[in-house]
């Protein structure tokens, strides 16, 4: 029997909301109980792993350092600003990929915008009732992500460091360039459909797929 030794890593300021505690503990029960239905063939071993810091990428660039320094195999990287439900994570190991992210709109008040971008076409991935299954990307965002450990053993370093956009006088995200990096070392990315409807974006108010408006984007 293969051996999955999973760490929840939580990069954080310092401080979270209770939608999010609530949403780990959930998972934390889900994972105890069940382990993973999609992969009864695997054992489990389950850590949670945080970086507390103001530097989110230097937070994540930590974390997964421990990750390979404890011998861990996956890596689900849950940020603070997001809420889930628990099964969530029997849907991402279920695809059996290494690197499967979900999809979530954006904050932003006119809730017309996800953070996926499609691998053809540079646009943005919507996320409808009718959307399932796997979405090759470009990158989308770390909020509810997972990653198998020998993704970034093969990945040289640094893996989260934003870019300089010169055009635009700014720094990129470090979702955006680390993805890349990961594609260039030969890992497809994905975006799952179906778990990117089990997780809602939290921030003054929360974003949620139900609440997409269609204006061309995606």
């Amino acid at each position: 029997m293969s051996e999955i030794r999973l760490v929840i890593a939580i990069p954080t300021a310092g401080m979270v909301r209770m939608d999010f505690a609530y949403s780990l503990a959930g998972l934390v029960s889900y994972l105890a109980a069940n382990c993973i239905p999609s992969r009864q063939e695997c054992s489990l071993t389950v850590a949670i792993d945080v970086a507390a810091s103001s530097v989110i990428h230097g937070n994540r660039e930590s974390l997964v350092m421990r990750a390979i320094a404890a011998d861990r195999t996956h890596i689900l990287f849950l940020d603070d600003d997001m809420c889930f439900d628990p099964s969530v994570a029997n849907i991402l190991f279920s695809r059996r990929q290494p690197v499967v992210a979900t999809n979530y709109m954006i904050k932003d008040e006119k809730r017309d915008k996800f953070v996926a971008i499609a691998l053809e076409g540079n646009k943005r991935i919507a996320t409808r009732a009718s959307s399932t299954g796997l979405v090759p990307i470009c990158y989308s965002g770390f909020g509810v992500s997972l990653f198998e450990v020998e993704v970034f053993k093969k990945t040289p370093q640094p893996w989260f460091h934003p870019l300089w956009i010169e055009a635009n006088k700014g720094y990129t995200t470090e979702d955006n360039p680390c993805y890349e990096r990961i594609r260039n070392a030969g890992f497809p990315c994905y975006v799952d459909q179906d778990a990117s409807k089990l997780v809602r974006h939290l921030g003054f108010s929360s974003w949620d797929w139900t609440e997409f408006k269609e204006n061309g984007n995606g």
